[in-house]
């Protein structure tokens, strides 16, 4: 795949417009059955929708509530809350200071008078320049644990091996979702005996089914939104898909090209989930010192290909444990250890690795003594861990 490729799904736009009979005319512009078109009548109404779901672009008008420039008063609460959702406006008075400040904020912007010559064709325009940034921005931005198999489905490739390499990115992305939501869960209680069950010979589809069962308990809005794109309807086929090519070791039943298309479909939505949401990060806990308040940290972002790495200061209300990789988010800090695990001293030199599954010492019983298996995202290499074992998973305390 490259970053050129068509989107396989329909992309989804908000119309934000206090005259929804302008909106509903404005999204008729568009060809018919090749978006899916929603509305929202004033600035707040926008924003609570853009907070909670994902849109591929908010066609915005100016004015409208609240107060006059609601439409100004959108974006700017889209900048402030560092939610990268690509915005075209309208308007019908180019020089005012607001139109311009608009015009900054936004991707675009169109003229009313011109709307029904230049609208369908500028949302396309900011259509696929928004698909190029969010292949950047799954390659660049994303947890390690994502970004690197992401980088690896860039490679130009014959429908099989692109189809394998997307199977691949889909399963790290559904790993990667279930590991979080372990990790902020365990602090509460004990795992089920269903969840460790599923943690034995994890797939795309094991991972799955542990984020629909911790999907009810975590608090985190942001990391709900991600565990939601894994559990969406569509993602059911990627489950399909990669047991057609897995266990049936010949073409999917849909063919190489609309399994492709249904799993490409799949890992647009999810990244265009996680770009447009609140930021959701991996970090790398360094040096820390007490400050007679608070506790101040060095921490290295553990995104992309995590080669070259600036650490930044921040302040935290409690300790982190250096060397151990935490979930960061505006909920505050969850502790991966021992789920994933960052090895090495020098930041941007680590060996990323993550859990995938344990040994059972004893066929089909679970012991707090089972080692945990990892697999080394650089490489690809899994191994049994000498170290690691389940009963650190269930207490989340280094034994």
């Amino acid at each position: 795949m490259s970053a050129a490729s068509p989107c396989p799904r329909r992309p989804r736009i908000l119309f934000v417009d206090d005259q929804r009979d302008v909106a509903v005319t404005l999204s008729k512009l568009l060809p018919k059955g090749s978006f899916e078109c929603r509305f929202a009548d004033d600035g707040e109404a926008a924003l609570t929708r853009l907070s909670a779901e994902a849109f591929d672009l908010a066609v915005v008008d100016l004015h409208m509530p609240p107060d006059d420039w609601g439409g100004l008063w959108l974006l700017r609460e889209l900048s402030e809350r560092g939610l990268a959702i690509d915005t075209l406006v309208l308007s019908g008075e180019g020089g005012q200071s607001e139109t311009i400040e608009a015009m900054r904020l936004a991707h675009d912007f169109v003229m009313k008078d011109r709307a029904a010559i230049e609208l369908p064709e500028r949302i396309q325009e900011v259509l696929a320049r928004s698909q190029s940034s969010r292949v950047d921005f799954a390659v660049n931005q994303l947890p390690t644990p994502i970004a690197l198999p992401y980088q690896r489905m860039q490679v130009p490739l014959d429908r099989e091996s692109q189809l394998r390499a997307s199977l691949v990115t889909a399963e790290a992305i559904a790993r990667f979702c279930a590991l979080a939501a372990i990790s902020a869960i365990r602090t509460e209680g004990p795992l089920d005996q269903p969840v460790l069950t599923h943690l034995v010979r994890p797939s795309f589809g094991t991972w799955q089914e542990i984020c629909r069962r911790l999907l009810p308990q975590l608090r985190d809005r942001v990391l709900v939104r991600w565990i939601e794109a894994v559990c969406v309807t569509e993602a059911n086929a990627v489950v399909q898909h990669r047991n057609d090519v897995v266990h049936g070791g010949g073409a999917p039943a849909s063919g190489w090209d609309g399994a492709l298309a249904d799993v490409l479909g799949w890992l647009d939505w999810f990244v265009l989930t996680a770009r447009t949401s609140t930021p959701l990060e991996l970090v790398v806990a360094g040096p820390m010192a007490f400050t007679g308040s608070t506790y101040s940290v060095d921490l290295a972002v553990l995104a992309g290909a995590a080669q070259s790495v600036a650490p930044v200061r921040a302040d935290v209300a409690t300790p982190l444990v250096t060397g151990r990789v935490y979930l960061r988010s505006a909920g505050g800090y969850v502790d991966m250890w021992p789920l994933v695990l960052a090895d090495g001293a020098l930041a941007g030199d680590w060996t990323v690795r993550v859990v995938d599954g344990f040994q059972q010492s004893r066929h089909g019983e679970t012991s707090t003594t089972d080692r945990l298996k990892y697999v080394d995202l650089s490489t690809g290499s899994r191994d049994t861990s000498a170290q690691h074992q389940l009963g650190e998973l269930l207490s989340g305390r280094e034994q």
